[in-house]
């Protein structure tokens, strides 16, 4: 222990990322990017092995699927996604659909309205 009667010596990484984090004001950003962690939860393992969240600002989540196939299977699922985030991390936390593209293609929307 210091002077001060903290601990010294080897600390977990996460508790020292929050803390700079916090320090820097992004711990928001983080916090509302929590829900990415849980795709597979949302959408199962054999559609999380083809597609993966990309990011999500503001209730926007950013989608991007391996094959045109798996962005169609998706896309019927949609509100069911939509639906099983709000339930799971609270009403409003997705609250619209987007796609990513490769570069150049742009986005394609979907939300709830």
């Amino acid at each position: 222990m210091n002077r001060k009667g903290n601990k010294t010596g080897p600390q977990p990484v996460s508790g020292i990322l929050k803390a700079v984090l916090r320090q820097c004001g992004l711990d928001g950003r983080l916090e509302e990017r929590g829900p990415l962690n849980a795709w597979k939860d949302v959408v199962g393992e054999e559609i999380a092995q083809h597609s993966k969240a990309v990011d999500i600002n503001e209730g926007i989540l950013i989608l991007e699927a391996d094959h045109g196939a798996w962005r169609q299977e998706l896309t019927l699922l949609l509100p069911m996604i939509i639906n099983k985030f709000n339930a799971l991390y609270g009403e409003g936390t997705v609250t619209e659909i987007q796609w990513r593209n490769r570069p150049g293609q742009g986005r394609k929307r979907y939300s709830r309205k």
